[in-house]
């Protein structure tokens, strides 16, 4: 049965008494029911094969048919691993392909990135819809859009940032930010086009954060944003620092005078003690001070003074004549918070030296404001800060019609100051940057005034919240105001507003 009996007498097994033996001698073999004991049958029966092909029990043809390595069988064989290969390499450039494919999420905004987050591309914005009511017509009430801001930003390669923002609430729309950042690490980045100048740590927050409804007095003397190119960091723990190189100018302006074209220097230098302490987590101790150096060009101004309602311009000193005027400005900084209880302070003095004809002069405008604000639904402000700023405040709870949350709630009060007393009334002819007295047809000026806000803030969700604002700015010396059409003057030693927003950004 299945013998093949060889011309010498040998008795030698067919195939099918092979595959017999091999069937018992796998038999012999443990079944296992796991996965991995597959390879070890196999190596028991090519041994067994091997064994009979050795003996001259099964020949070449024989032992090629059983083991599966026929010329078909290896063509079938490379036939699968071309398959396989294919399937490796289709799968390989999905992967490959799905590292740069974009996927949107909401994060704040509308953002597109991709699976490894080292490519993102943003798109956000913010619209401020406002109302100011004055109690005398001192100012027009009015509605307002203060701010409507479309904001195009994005990372590259993980370490490269950049930000371009347009404001549509101006006549005709205008660039707020244009820049582009490069990170080299958290101790050192670089910056370079139109963005904020490192100095105010009121100012360095955005508008969309912003304790009361517009920033103190003192803002009109801060660079704000500028055209240059700073370098930035954050090197030590708790601490970060900003030196940058502008034209000095303002927004959107470049250098127009070849003889003061000299870019202003703008640095500062914060610390927070709470990371030092370890109590980030529930506290914020901000200390901070900056400095700029640069010159205005000839027949430049002194920074106009405003009240906090936007209404009255009260201190308009006249043109500087003469040689370039050497512009200086100082600023110290602090806020203390502890759980939901805040207390932030700034200062900020400006010098203008020059020489008109033979006459030398030196005149100082100073600013200050304190605040204390109060999240009276508990949340921290230690939360909200980073790297030197404030930032998103963000609810314990959202607001929600008819839901138990009303989201969070936040009391503040500030009382800032304006002086610019160097800046004697006087007639505008000196031509040394005085401030002009009245006329019949020109408002009577004052260089000093103070203002208290009171304000209340319903926050709703981390993208939208309402401002109500109580202001009263009272001058130093009445103020005469004159009225377009019919001519109208009013002469007062206050201004009284109450403004409101609704604020939302994406």
């Amino acid at each position: 049965m299945g013998y093949l009996r060889t011309p010498d007498g040998r008795f030698r097994f067919t195939p099918i008494a092979a595959a017999l033996l091999l069937a018992l001698g796998l038999g012999a073999v443990p079944a296992y029911a796991e996965d991995d004991a597959a390879p070890a049958k196999k190596d028991k029966m090519l041994e067994l094969l091997d064994k009979l092909k050795a003996k001259g029990i099964i020949s070449d043809e024989e032992y090629d048919e059983l083991s599966g390595n026929t010329p078909e069988a290896r063509a079938e064989a490379r036939a699968e691993r071309r398959k396989q290969a294919a399937r490796e390499a289709t799968d390989a450039q999905k992967a490959e392909a799905a590292k740069e494919r974009y996927n949107g999420r909401w994060n704040n905004g509308i953002t597109f990135a991709t699976p490894d987050n080292r490519n993102t591309f943003n798109i956000s914005g913010r619209v401020h819809a406002d109302y100011r009511y004055f109690d005398e017509n001192i100012a027009p009430s009015t509605f307002d859009v203060r701010r409507a801001y479309l904001t195009l930003s994005g990372k590259w390669n993980e370490w490269l940032t950049w930000d371009v923002t347009g404001d549509f609430a101006q006549a005709g729309t205008t660039l707020d930010v244009a820049w582009a950042n490069a990170a080299y690490s958290d101790a050192l980045q670089f910056r370079a086009g139109q963005f904020k100048m490192p100095f105010s740590l009121e100012q360095l927050g955005s508008s969309r954060f912003l304790d009361f409804q517009e920033r103190a007095m003192m803002d009109a003397l801060i660079p704000a944003k500028e055209r240059g190119v700073m370098v930035h960091g954050a090197p030590l723990l708790g601490m970060t620092y900003g030196l940058a190189l502008s034209n000095g100018q303002g927004k959107n302006n470049n250098e127009t005078n070849a003889r003061a074209d000299q870019p202003d220097v703008i640095g500062r230098v914060t610390f927070n003690l709470a990371e030092v302490l370890n109590q980030q987590a529930k506290a914020v101790y901000h200390v901070g001070v900056a400095a700029s150096d640069g010159y205005l060009p000839f027949n430049s101004v002194a920074d106009p003074g405003r009240t906090e309602a936007r209404g009255y311009t009260f201190f308009t000193p006249s043109a500087f004549a003469g040689d370039n005027v050497h512009r200086t400005r100082y600023g110290l900084e602090g806020a203390l918070a502890y759980g939901p209880v805040k207390l932030q302070a700034q200062w900020v003095q400006v010098d203008y030296a020059g020489k008109t004809g033979s006459t030398e002069y030196d005149k100082s405008i100073q600013s200050w404001y304190a605040n204390l604000m109060w999240m009276i639904t508990g949340e921290r402000y230690a939360e909200s800060y980073r790297n030197g700023v404030f930032g998103r405040m963000v609810p314990i709870q959202n607001y929600t019609p008819g839901g138990a949350s009303w989201g969070a709630w936040e009391l503040g009060l500030r009382y800032s100051v304006w002086d610019g007393s160097d800046f004697q009334l006087a007639t505008a002819n000196n031509n040394t940057g005085v401030q002009q007295v009245a006329s019949l047809t020109a408002p009577t000026l004052t260089t000093k005034a103070q203002g208290i806000t009171v304000g209340l803030k319903w926050i709703w969700t981390p993208n939208f919240k309402i401002y109500f604002n109580y202001i009263d700015t009272k001058f130093d010396t009445p103020i005469t105001v004159t009225t377009a059409g019919p001519v109208e003057r009013l002469t007062t030693d206050r201004e009284r507003a109450l403004t409101m927003r609704a604020a939302f950004d994406f």
